[in-house]
């Protein structure tokens, strides 16, 4: 009994390794200290940056896309996260954004899914934005200088932009973005780490990382025969 026993926790683990065999985690950052990340007013300080993770392993299902900004001073009063605006593929709607969850909690207060215009020469609502972003606007509720944001899609990640705002000090906006913001989004694939200065953001295409075909089979009949083995032992 205890030998059997022992088998069957050992094909458990085996299930448990074989579901998680084809999981991918993407992490990454940037910061105002290093260079990566433009901040003006009192956000121009290297202590302001930007973290992520982007996996397909935390909801089964779909990507899972985690972000920390972590600001000084000023609470963050709205922050838009790009998302694919239909050039390349089916566009971004509500439809595919799913668990929407803040740390600190209800710090969302409303989201808006769009064209979000540029603030060229300071002008609201996105002063200092260097060009029109299409994405996710994430409007604060509460304020916070630091929140982590994370939510659910049937999308895909790719490398893009983003950016963040409060009120003024002394006349100045306080804002972050992206030092990447104005080049070109690159097209190499995703990974962790940096590429040109730009963050992992939900793609045009749904799309989870899942066994190719051939792999799967074999899984399938490698699974059948080690299962057939553990319990006739």
């Amino acid at each position: 009994m205890v030998r059997k026993c022992k088998k069957i926790h050992m094909l458990l683990l085996f299930l448990f390794l074989l579901g998680n065999a084809n999981a991918v985690t993407y992490t990454g950052s940037l910061s105002v200290g290093d260079g990566s990340l433009i901040g003006t007013s009192l956000w121009n300080d290297p202590s302001v940056n930007i973290s992520w993770q982007v996996d397909d392993s935390t909801t089964p299902g779909f990507w899972h896309y985690q972000y920390t900004l972590s600001t000084i001073g000023r609470a963050i009063s709205h922050w838009i996260i790009e998302a694919s605006d239909g050039s390349f593929g089916p566009i971004f709607t509500a439809a595919n954004l799913f668990n929407v969850i803040t740390q600190p909690a209800g710090w969302v207060g409303s989201t808006e899914i769009g064209n979000h215009n540029d603030g060229v020469g300071g002008v609201l609502p996105n002063p200092y934005m260097p060009e029109d972003l299409y994405g996710i606007k994430f409007n604060a509720a509460i304020s916070n200088t630091i929140v982590t944001l994370s939510f659910d899609s049937d999308r895909a990640p790719i490398w893009g932009d983003f950016y963040a705002k409060c009120g003024s000090t002394s006349g100045v906006f306080n804002t972050v973005y992206n030092a990447g913001f104005s080049l070109p989004d690159p097209t190499a694939p995703v990974s962790s780490g940096i590429i040109n200065n730009h963050i992992l953001v939900p793609d045009s295409y749904s799309t989870t990382a899942v066994p190719e075909p051939g792999t799967f089979w074999m899984l399938f009949i490698s699974l059948g025969f080690l299962t057939r083995w553990f319990l006739k032992r």
